[in-house]
Formats: structure tokens, sequence, C-alpha cells
């Protein structure tokens, strides 16, 4: 039993870093999406600022064009009221509709002012935005860049890592049960599947265990596991 703890101790070595790559194999892409996905979140408050811009210069131009056509009316207005050849009946007609008009144009023109300074407002959220857009495409650029090199270079180390494990289980005299029990505490514990007893305590999950697991282990007459995580347990050197 003291051998196939040992060779199941080299094995673990190996799994340990091979779960440390396969993590990191996973984790690099995930930071990367998730730095894109908060330039994206920019791009699509840009697209709300400008479809915001967009619904101010609509509105100002709306009321530029109604403001131009009541203007118009009014000097009509102001033509037909001289030629009312003292009419009085009319002339108060032509004076109250000129009334109306200037007032709704005092109030077009007060609400296009604001509508004016929002605007300006929108467009300097519009250029901060724009300009956060494109620092982080450049710094993104180059984070991205790095992160496929890390990428290709933890993929090789996986690669290597793999050969030299298979390599290694050819050649191991460790029996198809205790290598299934092992890959599936491998598993389980997400690459550690292997803890060592020192002074009672597993190392693993820090629990005390009784004195028997200690006497068994201590006699290497079969394979010991943790009560409490499951691990296999091993003495120190």
């Amino acid at each position: 039993m003291p051998e196939i703890l040992a060779l199941l101790r080299g094995l673990q070595g190996l799994d340990h870093d091979l779960y440390q790559v396969r993590r990191e194999l996973r984790r690099l892409p995930e930071e990367r999406d998730r730095r894109r996905a908060s330039i994206t979140s920019l791009g699509t408050e840009l697209e709300e600022v400008d479809r915001k811009l967009l619904d101010l210069r609509t509105r100002v131009k709306e009321i530029e064009d109604l403001t131009t056509s009541q203007r118009q009316r009014v000097r009509k207005l102001e033509g037909e009221a001289a030629s009312s050849r003292g009419d009085t009946a009319l002339l108060m007609a032509f004076q109250h509709e000129m009334r109306t008009l200037r007032r709704q144009i005092s109030e077009a023109e007060e609400e296009g002012l604001g509508l004016v300074e929002e605007s300006e407002g929108v467009n300097t959220r519009r250029a901060e935005l724009a300009a956060a857009i494109e620092e982080a495409e450049a710094e993104f650029a180059e984070y991205a860049g790095n992160v496929e090199a890390e990428i290709a270079a933890a993929q090789a180390k996986l690669e290597g890592l793999e050969a030299e494990r298979k390599s290694k289980l050819t050649g191991e005299g460790v029996s198809p049960d205790v290598l299934d029990e092992y890959e599936k505490l491998l598993e389980a514990r997400e690459g550690q599947a292997m803890a060592m007893l020192e002074g009672r305590i597993c190392q693993g999950c820090y629990t005390e265990v009784p004195s028997n697991i200690y006497v068994r282990l201590a006699r290497g007459t079969d394979m010991v596991n943790c009560p409490s995580c499951r691990r296999i347990l091993y003495l120190p050197d």
C-alpha cells in the first residue's frame, strides 16, 4: 500500500497542476468577456444618448417650423387688420388671434431654449462616453492580445501535462478500482483527491480524525479515507 500511495501522490502532483491550468483556461476567456461586456454596455448607453439627441433635435426643429408658420400668420393678420377699414368686431378678432399666436410663439421659444440647453448637457455626456469607449477599446485590444498569448501558453502546458499523465498511468501499477476511486475524488474535490494526515488533522478539510484512522494509515495495509472529506490520506514523509 505505501507504494500505491506514493504512485498516487505522484499522480496527484500532476493533477493539481492540470486543474490549475484548466481553471486558468476557463478564467481567462471569462475575464475577457466581462471586459468586452463592459465596453458593450458603454456602447449601448452611447446609442441611447444618440437617440435622445435625435429626439431633442427633432423636437427643436418642430418648434422652429411651428413658430415660423405662426409668425407668418401673425404678419398676415397684421396686414388684414390694417385693411379692416374700421370694422371693430373684425379688428378685435384679428387682435385676439394675434395675441394668442404671440403667446404660443413665446411659450414655444421658451420650450425650445430649454431643449437646446438639455441638448448641450446630452452632448457633453456623449463626448464623455465616446472618449471612454475609445480608451477602453485601446486598453482591451492590448489586454486581449495578452490574453491570447496566455491562453496559448496555458493550452501548451495543458497538453504537456496531459501527455505526461497518460505516460505515467501507462507505466504505473495502480489497480482500476483504486484509480477509479481516485478519479472520482479528484473531480469531487476539484483536483485534490489526496490529503496529508498531520497530527491526526486532515490537511484537506482540517478535521481531526479518530485515532483508529491514524493507526490504520500507519500500518500501511489498506487505503484510508478521511471520514469528513473522503480524500485519500497519507502520512508525512
